[in-house]
């Protein structure tokens, strides 16, 4: 009886912990999973597809225009805003024949546009030259300058695309009565051909101003006339320079000038101030180099007249333009080389380029004097290569 009531009582205990452990699920079951774990998704909530922004017919061209001119490659370009050229040099406003012009005096100077939907443009000059009808050049898309007689004015474009136009007053006759005549170039109007429209840009690089006479103007590049047939403004020196950085010209140049002469103009303290006898330039152009090449023309003058003149000239300078540095090109010739160094020992954020070593001679040269096609080439590399020596590559990018 005692033994069968003992494994009674071992069953009932196993018994008991068998329901013990299927009620709880064991020591070893895993809990169940819940939510995400159970294999039940719950999605995060996703936002709805945006539509894509669409830009208004302004907007849109306004893109468009900026993606063409970033193909260019010549220079960096930014719209006007404006449906107009855009003007780069000694330009001003002046009324002939009862319609408003913009007149320069001075080759090198230059406009720019774009155009689109022409298949060419019209520059409609009004002659007001004395002596030869001047010369333009024109530069399709950072191309090569292609010279043009003002009066045959219209330009074919490659297609009707978009493309940027830029135009270089590009040869005067150099005695024509620039000072007291205001004889030179008279645009009245830039017409697209039918359907075509214009707007206008502008250069964003580094400006070089040039002060010179005749060798910084260009003349007698192209053959041994100082006509407009002869001279040639994107055949000097100053022009070859900035092609080689990148820069854009702003070029005042006059033949027979100086410290002391006034050749056909006046002398370059007068040329700072004045477009022409009685026609004040208007302030607010700020370039970011100076560069004077004057002294060929006062070889006759003595040292102390040219030093006076000099250092007048460069004071003045520093009251219109404070703290751009002032680079002094050594006259081919070396006229006066040793004043212009003294002065500028003295002078703050000024430099000399010295041009003996250039060496240029024979073919340089149409006339012995001034620089032919090649000699400008020669002497704007060398310039360049002097300036990035000075400043340094990166100032010109």
């Amino acid at each position: 009886m005692k033994r069968t009531s003992a494994r009674l009582l071992s069953l009932l205990f196993a018994l008991l912990l068998v329901l013990s452990v299927c009620a709880c699920g064991g020591t070893d079951a895993p809990e169940t999973p819940t939510g995400t774990e159970a294999g039940t998704v719950t999605e995060t909530p996703t936002e709805a597809p945006t539509e894509p922004e669409t830009l208004s017919p302004e907007e849109q061209q306004k893109a468009d225009d900026a993606a063409f001119l970033s193909t260019v490659t010549d220079h960096k370009y930014e719209l006007t805003g404006k449906d107009e050229p855009f003007f780069v040099g000694r330009w001003f406003e002046k009324e002939i024949d009862g319609a408003v012009h913009h007149v320069t005096l001075t080759d090198g100077s230059q406009f720019y546009f774009l155009i689109e939907g022409a298949g060419s443009f019209t520059l409609d000059y009004t002659v007001i030259t004395t002596k030869e009808e001047p010369y333009f050049a024109y530069i399709i898309d950072g191309g090569t300058p292609v010279r043009q007689h003002i009066t045959e004015g219209t330009v074919a474009l490659p297609d009707k695309g978009r493309h940027l136009v830029q135009i270089v007053a590009d040869g005067l006759t150099e005695t024509e009565g620039k000072w007291v005549e205001e004889k030179g170039f008279a645009l009245r109007s830039v017409t697209p051909s039918e359907g075509g429209v214009i707007r206008g840009v502008m250069p964003t690089n580094k400006v070089i101003f040039f002060f010179g006479d005749s060798i910084t103007e260009g003349i007698r590049a192209l053959n041994m006339n100082a006509t407009a047939d002869g001279n040639s403004a994107t055949n000097a020196y100053p022009w070859a320079c900035s092609q080689a950085l990148g820069t854009v010209t702003y070029s005042v140049g006059y033949g027979a000038t100086g410290m002391i002469m006034t050749g056909s103009f006046n002398t370059m303290k007068m040329a700072m101030d004045y477009n022409s006898k009685d026609r004040l330039v208007e302030d607010g152009f700020y370039p970011d180099i100076i560069v004077i090449n004057h002294a060929t023309n006062d070889a006759g003058q003595s040292d102390a007249a040219f030093t006076t003149a000099l250092e007048d000239t460069l004071a003045h300078l520093r009251e219109k333009w404070p703290d751009v540095p002032v680079v002094y090109l050594i006259p081919f010739n070396q006229s006066k080389a040793s004043c212009i160094r003294k002065v500028m020992e003295g002078f703050e954020n000024g430099y000399v380029v010295e041009t003996k070593e250039w060496r240029l001679r024979g073919k340089d040269y149409t006339d012995g004097v001034h620089p032919s096609v090649q000699g400008a080439q020669t002497a704007g590399t060398k310039l360049a290569e002097a300036l990035t020596g000075i400043f340094g590559e990166e100032f010109f990018k």
